[in-house]
C-alpha cells in the first residue's frame, strides 16, 4: 500500500478472534485550513461565552440580551475563510458598511444580522465542512467493526445509537459511490437537511414553551435574536452527515443494504416523537404562557430555520462539497484498498471464483508444453 502501514491487530469477536485495523497513515483529511478553523472557532467560542457570563454577573443585562454574542465565533471563521481566499476587497467592503451603520445608530440587532449574513454564513459552512473531514473516514471505522466485536466501547455504542446501525449485519461491508456528479443543486437533499434541522428545533421550541421569560414585554424585542443565535448552531449539529448521503455511504447486504444517512435520520425521528408529544403536553397542560405568543415565535424559529438551512446548504454545496468528495474518494483506497467481501451469487448469478479479489493467477505457461510422441507407423 505505497509504504503505508496497516497496523494490524488481532481482537476478540462474538464468533471468534478477528484481523482489526486502525486507520492507515496519510488518510487524513484535515488541511491546515481546517485545523485552523476549527480552533478559531473553539478559541473565539470560550471567549464570548466568558464574555456573556460576565455581562449578566456584572452588568444589568439579561441572558437573552447578550446570548448573541455566542454567534461571533461563526463570524471569526468566515473572516478566516474570506482571508484564505485573498477575498480582501469584500471584508473591507463588508466592514465598512458594518462600522458606518454602527455610527448611523441602526440597531445592533439589523448590523448583527447583517454582519451574519454577509460573513457569519460563510463561517458556518466553513466549520461544516472542517466537522465532515474530521469524522468521517472515524465513523466508517467505528461502523466497520461494530457487528463483529466482542465488547464495545463508548464510542462504539455512541455511533450505533447515533447512526441506528442493526445488530444482524456484518457492517464490515461497507461501501460507497465514487461517480458522484451534479449538473444542478440537490434540492431534495437540502429539504432533507431542513426536515432534520426541524426535528432538532423541536428542543428550542420545548424551550421557548416552557420559560415564562419570553413573554416580558420587555425583552421580547430581544427573542427573535437569541432564537436567530440558537437556530445558527442547527446547521453544525446536521449538515456534516449530509456527506454520508451524498456518496450514498452503505453496508451491502445480499439483502437490504443498510444506509448510514438514513440510520441517523432515523434516529432523529425516533428521539422527535417523544419530543412532539412533550410539547403538546407543554402547551395544553402546564403551559403558563400565552400560547398565541408562543406559537408565534414557533412560526418565526421555523421560518428562520428554512431561511439559515437553505443559505447554508446552497453556499455548502456551491463552494465546498465537490473538493470535499473529491478528497474523501482519493483517500477511499487507503481506507478499503478491495472489497473485504464479493458474493459468488449476487443477483441470481453465479461467479467465478477468479472474479474474488486476492485469488492469484497463474501462467499457464509455468506448465510447460505437452508434446505427444509420434507413432511411425502411421506414417
Amino acid at each position: 500500500m505505497d509504504g503505508e502501514t496497516m497496523n494490524l491487530r488481532i481482537e476478540k469477536g462474538r464468533h471468534g478472534d478477528f484481523w482489526a485495523d486502525q486507520l492507515p497513515d496519510g488518510i487524513s483529511l484535515m488541511r491546515l485550513i481546517d485545523k485552523i478553523t476549527v480552533s478559531a472557532f473553539l478559541i473565539s467560542f470560550v471567549i464570548a461565552l466568558i464574555y456573556v457570563l460576565y455581562l449578566v454577573s456584572n452588568t444589568d443585562r439579561f441572558m437573552y440580551e447578550v446570548m448573541p454574542y455566542l454567534a461571533a465565533p461563526f463570524i471569526a471563521c468566515g473572516i478566516i475563510y474570506f482571508i484564505r481566499s485573498k477575498y480582501w476587497w469584500i471584508l473591507i467592503i463588508f466592514g465598512g458598511v458594518a462600522i458606518a451603520l454602527w455610527f448611523l445608530e441602526v440597531p445592533r440587532t439589523m448590523v448583527f444580522l447583517l454582519l451574519f449574513l454577509m460573513v457569519g454564513s460563510i463561517g458556518v459552512v466553513a466549520l461544516v465542512d472542517a466537522v465532515q473531514r474530521a469524522v468521517f473516514y472515524h465513523v466508517l471505522r467505528r461502523i466497520e467493526y461494530l457487528n463483529i466485536k466482542e465488547k464495545l466501547t463508548f464510542k462504539d455504542k455512541a455511533v450505533a445509537f447515533i447512526f441506528n446501525v442493526p445488530e444482524d449485519i456484518d457492517t464490515r461491508n461497507i461501501t460507497m459511490d465514487y461517480d458522484l456528479s451534479r449538473t444542478k443543486l440537490p434540492w431534495r437533499e437540502v429539504v432533507n437537511t431542513i426536515s432534520m434541522g426541524m426535528m432538532v428545533g423541536l428542543f428550542i421550541w420545548i424551550y421557548i414553551s416552557m420559560n415564562p421569560v419570553f413573554m416580558d414585554l420587555n425583552l421580547q424585542a430581544s427573542v427573535p435574536l437569541l432564537m436567530f443565535t440558537l437556530i445558527l448552531y442547527i446547521p453544525v449539529l446536521v449538515m456534516p452527515w449530509s456527506i454520508f448521503r451524498s456518496l450514498n455511504v452503505r453496508v451491502e447486504t445480499n439483502y437490504r443494504n443498510f444506509k448510514i444517512y438514513n440510520g441517523i435520520r432515523a434516529t432523529l425521528q425516533r428521539m422527535a416523537v417523544p419530543v412532539i408529544a412533550a410539547l403538546f403536553f407543554v402547551l395544553v397542560a402546564i403551559n403558563t404562557s400565552d400560547i398565541f405568543t408562543v406559537g408565534m415565535y414557533m412560526l418565526i424559529s421555523a421560518a428562520m430555520i428554512v431561511v439559515i438551512v437553505t443559505a447554508v446548504s446552497l453556499l455548502y454545496y456551491w463552494l465546498f462539497e465537490a473538493v470535499t468528495i473529491n478528497d474523501i474518494i482519493s483517500k477511499w483506497k487507503l481506507f478499503r484498498p478491495v472489497p473485504v467481501f464479493v458474493s459468488l451469487e449476487s443477483d441470481g448469478k453465479r461467479s467465478s471464483w477468479d472474479d474474488v479479489p486476492g485469488t492469484p493467477i497463474r501462467d499457464k505457461s509455468d506448465f510447460g508444453d505437452l508434446i505427444l510422441p509420434e507413432d511411425s507407423r502411421l506414417q
